[in-house]
C-alpha cells in the first residue's frame, strides 16, 4: 500500500459514517450551520458538532462565514469542499485524488472582478 494509505482510510471511514456522510452531502447542496444540520437531518447537535470538527480537521468542509449576534455568540456556516473523487486500484492497494474547491478563494477572486476597473 501507498504511504497515503492511511489517508485514504480515514477518508474511506468517514464516508462510511453515516453522519458524516449526511453532513457532507447537505452542505455540498447549501451552506448550513450546525444548528441546521442537527435540525433538517434529526442528528444530535452534540454529533453535528464533534463530526463538523473530524470533517474539518480532514479538510472536506469548510467554514463560509461567522455570524455574530448581539449577545455576542458566534454562529458558524459550512460548505462541503469536496468536488470529485476519484478512487484507482493498484496492485498494491488503492489511490484516491480527491479535487476541491475553497470558498475562499472564490471570494477573493470575486473581490479583484468587482474591484478591476471596467475598461
Amino acid at each position: 500500500m501507498s504511504p497515503k494509505t492511511n489517508n485514504e482510510m480515514v477518508f474511506f471511514q468517514l464516508l462510511a459514517d453515516k453522519y458524516s456522510r449526511a453532513i457532507m452531502a447537505r452542505t455540498s447542496v447549501k451552506e448550513c450551520s450546525a444548528l441546521q444540520l442537527s435540525r433538517e437531518l434529526n442528528i444530535p447537535s452534540t454529533t453535528v458538532y464533534r463530526k463538523l470538527k473530524i470533517l474539518e480537521d480532514a479538510e472536506l468542509i469548510q467554514t463560509v462565514k461567522t455570524l455574530i449576534d448581539h449577545a455576542g455568540n458566534e454562529e458558524k456556516y459550512y460548505r462541503c469542499i469536496i468536488r470529485e473523487v476519484t478512487v484507482k486500484f493498484k496492485e498494491d492497494g488503492f489511490l484516491v485524488s480527491v479535487k476541491k474547491l475553497d470558498y475562499k478563494d472564490k471570494f477573493v477572486i470575486l473581490w479583484k472582478r468587482l474591484s478591476k476597473p471596467e475598461g
